[in-house]
């Protein structure tokens, strides 16, 4: 399946539903494996469960814009547990995005976050995929977006009759924000969200920071995709951070199965993915494919 076949399969309500099933269910997956070679870097996640096996594949090649070529390539592909067999193969780019935003779906239903001004922090992959979900699943009055890229913030904002604005407007107006950045320095900053605000942090791992302290003071909880993932390659919620502030994390799968969160005024979810998610797609996937006949 390439980048087009995956965004007409997937169904947002029904993705997140799977993802919400599969984390509820007390699945886990080990961590990721990485490898770096002249001057790439490249990831392999594996999970298990419900009787399959998902693997991802994906790296990043810096040298490929030059060549006309992606920066970011991947492969999802999920196995029959008991046989082997290959039962799909999909691009891993779009298959990301579409996890991602569905876990977060998830987490801002748990923590409030369907209603009202809709702030995305960034322009790229992942807050198109976020929007394009967000949106279609939630009654938000308002999409505002900021980024550094003006004229792709405009473009963004305008495809949902959105506005592009400054990020300090942006996090003194939105009820929600999303972050979906690279940055190396903070962009959520806790003394400038209104109380009540709920923060979604979706950018990469370490080095990118996305969220300076206060937010974490105002939290004093964060609903987190996996406990271990976030502590070990977050640059904002790591072991320091959450020595400092005493910020709890509960994981995404311990809150759907009821487990509570210690909230201050403040909602917030961190994620820096795990292979739960791509077994949720890849699962989700296979499934509307065989419903459809293929």
């Amino acid at each position: 399946m390439d980048a087009g076949d995956v965004d007409r399969l997937v169904d947002p309500e029904g993705l997140v539903e799977d993802v919400e099933r599969l984390l509820a269910s007390g699945a886990s997956a080990p961590p990721r494996l990485s490898l770096e070679h002249r001057g790439s870097w490249l990831g392999v996640m594996p999970a298990a469960g419900q009787g399959f096996y998902a693997v991802k594949i994906v790296g990043v090649y810096p040298g490929n814009p030059g060549r006309g070529l992606p920066l970011v390539r991947g492969r999802l592909l999920l196995l029959d547990a008991e046989t082997g067999e290959a039962l799909l193969e999909a691009d891993a780019a779009p298959a990301t995005g579409w996890r991602t935003a569905a876990a977060t779906a998830a987490a801002l239903r748990l923590l409030g976050g369907t209603s009202g001004v809709l702030g995305v922090v960034g322009a790229g992959v992942q807050a198109r995929y976020h929007l394009r979900l967000l949106t279609r699943l939630y009654s938000y009055s308002t999409v505002l977006v900021a980024s550094r890229n003006k004229a792709r913030a405009w473009e963004l904002a305008k495809s949902y009759g959105g506005e592009a604005v400054s990020l300090e407007k942006l996090l003194r107006r939105s009820d929600v924000v999303v972050a979906a950045t690279t940055s190396p320095s903070p962009v959520v900053l806790g003394g400038l969200l209104r109380s009540g605000a709920v923060v979604a942090s979706v950018g990469a791992p370490r080095p990118v920071r996305e969220l300076d302290r206060e937010v974490l003071l105002r939290a004093r909880c964060a609903l987190v995709d996996t406990r271990e993932g976030v502590l070990r390659e977050s640059g904002d919620l790591d072991e320091e951070a959450v020595g400092e502030t005493g910020v709890e994390l509960v994981e995404l799968g311990e809150a759907l199965r009821g487990r509570k969160c210690g909230w201050g005024d403040i909602g917030l979810y961190k994620s820096v993915g795990t292979a739960l998610l791509d077994l949720a797609a890849a699962l989700h996937l296979y499934r509307r494919l065989r419903s459809a006949g293929s």
